[in-house]
Formats: C-alpha cells, structure tokens, sequence
C-alpha cells in the first residue's frame, strides 16, 4: 500500500515505481484530499481500506508517511516512513505561503483538528520493535533534521539514508531491496 504525500495522489510516480519493483503483488493507493478531510477522517479511511486490502506492506511519503506511522496504531506488518513529516500542522502553516490562498484557508480551519490528533493519536504512538522503517534524506530541503523522529520512535529497524534525493525522494527506486527484505523476500 502506497500513502502519498500532500499535493499529491495515488496515481504518484512512487505508487508507479512501488508496482514495477513488486509487479506480483496488488498496489492499493489511494487519493486523499489532506486538505478538505480531518485527519480522523483519513485515518478510518485507511483502516477501511487496510481491513478489506490486507496489505503485505504499508509506505507512505511525507504526509503520507505522518499517516503510514500513525497505520502502526492498528496495523502489524512493516511501515516504511519516506521523509514523513512530524509536525503536520507546523509543516502546513510554513507551505502555507506558497499554497492557494482558498486551500491555505482550509488547512487553517483544520488546525484544531491536527493539533487533536497529534496530541490523541500521533504523540501516543508505540509501534512494535522492528515494525517501523525510514528512509530519509540528507538534504530533505522541507523537513531538515530527522534526528527528533528517530529519537520518538527508537524501536524502529534499519534506517536508509540516501545523499542527494530531497524532500521528494528522488532516488526512491534504490529501495527495492530494503523493502524487500522488511517483507522477508530476496
């Protein structure tokens, strides 16, 4: 299962990218409004979703990745966070600028739902040892320091590094084999 990040869609060069390095297996990748829907709203969407799916895997991107960690609150399998964002709210208000000015203002009218959910859900996280991966970027030019997550969730497995990739993840198709291997295949 593929989470993409805001401003995105389940259609992302990533979900593509996900179905050519595991073409056995059935994509699930849905599109979310992250600017019209609560994130309660998004997280029973996706629980909806993961108890009909049964994904072998959950991956999400940045906002996405916010969601895929919160996932950990039901989901046992593997999640692997890209470059997630830890502060959504916090993260939207500094985009907020560049945003259009009626989206702008409805991500504004959900800052309570945000500030909410992370204090109810995101703050009382405790994904299972080893469950939870990351692969981050050096030079995420959006987010900067990873290190406050990793020191949030310290049960967490392997982390990829890569140089060179930003915020977006640019050198995604080189974790093929990492994400094989959290699902225990070759």
């Amino acid at each position: 299962m593929y989470i993409h990040g805001y401003g995105s869609t389940g259609r992302a060069m990533k979900a593509q990218l996900m179905q050519e390095m595991f073409p056995a297996d059935t994509l699930v990748a849905p599109t979310f409004d992250y600017a019209r829907l609560s994130p309660y709203e998004v997280m029973r969407q996706l629980r909806d979703i993961i108890d009909r799916q049964q994904p072998a895997l959950i991956l999400g991107s940045s906002t996405g990745g916010y969601f895929a960690l919160c996932c950990t609150a039901f989901y046992d399998g593997p999640v692997w966070c890209l470059n997630p964002v830890r502060d959504i709210f916090g993260t939207v208000r500094r985009l907020a600028p560049s945003l259009p000015e009626h989206e702008a203002a409805t991500l504004f009218l959900r800052q309570q739902d945000y500030e909410t959910f992370d204090r109810d859900i995101f703050q009382r996280l405790a994904p299972r040892d080893g469950q939870l991966h990351f692969a981050l970027s050096t030079d995420d030019e959006l987010l900067g320091d990873h290190a406050p997550l990793l020191l949030r969730y310290p049960n967490h497995g392997p982390v990829v590094w890569k140089e060179h990739c930003g915020h977006r993840f640019f050198r995604f198709a080189e974790l093929q084999a990492p994400l094989a291997a959290s699902l225990g295949r070759p």
